[in-house]
């Protein structure tokens, strides 16, 4: 046999002779020394991975002593336990209930043949449901005024992305608090307990049902039918499209209650338990789950309901559309900002462990300079979002808030919801490409899960082009254009004097958007569609820039991290456009700054 001549490590030129392996020797594996250094850095990483995400994370801290203040300090240590569990423990649970293997099925029949639509779930997803409503996140959310506290534990638990729970999580508060406000029934208060109860395993989980097939967006089109007895009894007949979490103890349907009033006019809202309320099961019946791209781990079914028994939500669906749709879409835009805070700590871990061509890979440019942008723009979505997250509690709380101020809060969680969502995507994309192919691996990490579920959330709770004419539609019936410049430029004149950059920066950045206003309100109605794009871009790139600012500011004066002034500089810079950035040492500073370098 001919010898065989192996470098051991490439430097230094020494080489090992022997003859073939023998056909045992075979079967095992034999990396080589250069192999054993990466496999050694890739447990790096994964031990990275696996710290506190709560612990790791300074400016998320700072953002709740900002809005917390003093209260902070009761939730924190909570919050803490929680960061532990994530990257251990739940993110496990979730991504074994994720495999396609795993994903839930529905048993259409018992043993002995009875129709019983059961939605069968991996074990795994009891666990993951535990954690997550263990946190007692339910009830802190449906209570008014506990939206910052509660959006907290929110924010962390979409650092494994939707998790199968994640979504039902939000219906279950909105659906408490809807119940909390309207009129008494048998049974309510029973369902508000099961609803805050802090343990998938023993509580109730809501699901909220909308969207029809020939519906979609246009809600006004749905034709689910509500009828009533002559006991005074509702029933619901007819079939909803998309129904998440299909499993649900409770369902909140839209149906329509009158066919004399076209649109959402004769639309109400209802609630239909899974169970009558002589204990039987509800006349509906599921046709399949659907195959989805992202959020697999939640059943999303098409249901039909065979004179279902239900409970009218009182008349007015708009009421239901702003304690409904309107905190949905806060929390999307919570959630998806989770979901990239998690993708960027792991093409941060990744950067911090990797070797490429002799150096440590943070140390390119390029490197920092994606790692930099993705972190400023999350930083400034959340901010942004955070703010407005504190004024919605001052609305429940009827707090002394302006009708100008319940107007933007009202346009800037529908411009938030389509501008987050869309960036949220792009950076978790732009974080798997700095990890490269090994980004891509689901059984690397949980960054293909975490896109897949940030691209549906994209499309949850309102399209973009949805959201932009709504936008367009509230600026023309109730001047929100005008609110929201009046809004602004308070918060201006709230700056610090002496930040006389920032406040030259926002104003110039007004200016451009009252330009954009003047050109929207001169165009004929479908030029006025195509130009709303950029101006609610603009819009919630100005407001974030504000609120990160704010928070730089006060974080400066506390004497903790710049990171935050860094990063909303940066901001300000790609707001426009990344790739028209100037580019100089200085810009690779800041870049620097805001990776904490």
């Amino acid at each position: 046999m001919g010898s065989i001549t192996v470098n051991i490590d490439g430097s230094d030129g020494k080489t090992i002779q022997g003859g073939a392996l023998s056909p045992s020797e075979q079967m095992v594996e034999r990396p080589s020394p250069g192999q054993t250094f990466g496999r050694d850095n890739m447990r790096k990483w994964l031990q990275l991975r696996s710290n506190n995400v709560f612990e790791r994370n300074g400016e998320f801290q700072h953002t709740l002593q900002y809005h917390l203040g003093d209260s902070y300090k009761d939730c924190k240590k909570d919050l803490s336990n929680y960061g532990a569990i994530i990257p251990n423990q739940l993110d496990a649970a979730a991504t074994e209930n994720d495999f396609r293997f795993n994903n839930p099925r529905i048993d259409a029949y018992n043993g002995i043949g009875d129709r019983i639509d059961q939605v069968v779930h991996h074990p795994d997803y009891v666990v993951a449901g535990d954690y997550i409503y263990g946190t007692g996140l339910v009830k802190t959310l449906a209570t008014m005024g506990g939206l910052k506290e509660g959006m907290a534990y929110y924010y962390l638990g979409n650092h494994v992305g939707e998790a199968g729970h994640n979504c039902p999580v939000i219906c279950n508060y909105e659906t408490a608090r809807v119940l909390k406000l309207v009129e008494d029934f048998p049974g309510r208060k029973d369902y508000i307990k099961k609803l805050e109860e802090p343990s998938y395993s023993n509580n109730y989980t809501s699901s909220q049902f909308l969207t029809e097939v020939q519906g979609g967006s246009d809600v006004g089109a749905n034709d689910l039918r509500a009828w009533q007895n002559e006991a005074g009894e509702w029933f619901i007949r007819g079939e909803k499209w998309f129904c998440s979490n299909a499993n649900a103890e409770l369902m909140v349907v839209s149906a329509r209650r009158s066919m004399e009033r076209p649109g959402t006019k004769g639309l109400s809202m209802f609630l239909i338990p899974s169970q009558k309320p002589d204990g039987t099961r509800n006349d509906f019946t599921m046709r399949r789950l659907k195959e989805k791209l992202g959020t697999r781990a939640l059943a999303s079914a098409e249901i039909d309901y065979h004179d279902s028994y239900a409970i009218p939500l009182g008349s007015d669906f708009n009421f239901m559309l702003e304690r409904v749709v309107h905190h949905s879409r806060i929390a999307l835009s919570v959630a998806v900002c989770g979901m990239t805070t998690r993708a960027y700590q792991f093409s941060l871990d990744f950067a911090k462990t990797r070797m490429a061509f002799g150096s440590n890979i943070l140390q390119y440019p390029l490197v920092k300079e994606n790692l930099a942008q993705i972190k400023a723009d999350n930083l400034a979505s959340f901010a942004g979002t955070y703010a407005l997250i504190s004024l919605q509690d001052k609305i429940d709380m009827q707090e002394a808030v302006s009708e100008p101020e319940k107007a933007f809060c009202r346009l800037m969680v529908n411009i938030g919801k389509s501008v987050i969502s869309k960036r949220g995507v792009n950076n978790i994309h732009h974080c798997l490409d700095g990890i490269g192919g090994n980004g891509a691996i689901e059984n690397m990490s949980s960054l293909p899960r975490l896109l897949r579920d940030a691209i549906i959330f994209e499309n949850w709770e309102g399209t973009h082009n949805t959201l932009y004419v709504q936008v367009l539609r509230d600026i023309h019936k109730y001047e929100h254009d005008k609110h929201y410049i009046s809004t602004i430029s308070e918060l201006i004149e709230e700056l610090p004097e002496h930040e006389t950059e920032t406040i030259s920066n926002a104003k110039n950045n007004l200016h451009k958007i009252s330009q954009l206003l003047s050109e929207l309100h001169n165009s004929s109605h479908e030029v006025q569609t195509l130009l709303m794009q950029g101006l609610v871009t603009a819009m919630a790139n100005l407001y974030y820039y504000l609120c990160l600012s704010a928070e730089g500011f006060h974080a400066q004066e506390k004497q903790q991290t710049p990171v935050k002034i860094s990063a909303a500089k940066l901001f300000l810079k790609i707001m426009d456009s990344r790739e028209n950035t100037e580019k100089d040492k200085n810009y690779l500073t800041l870049c620097d700054e805001v990776l904490n370098l």
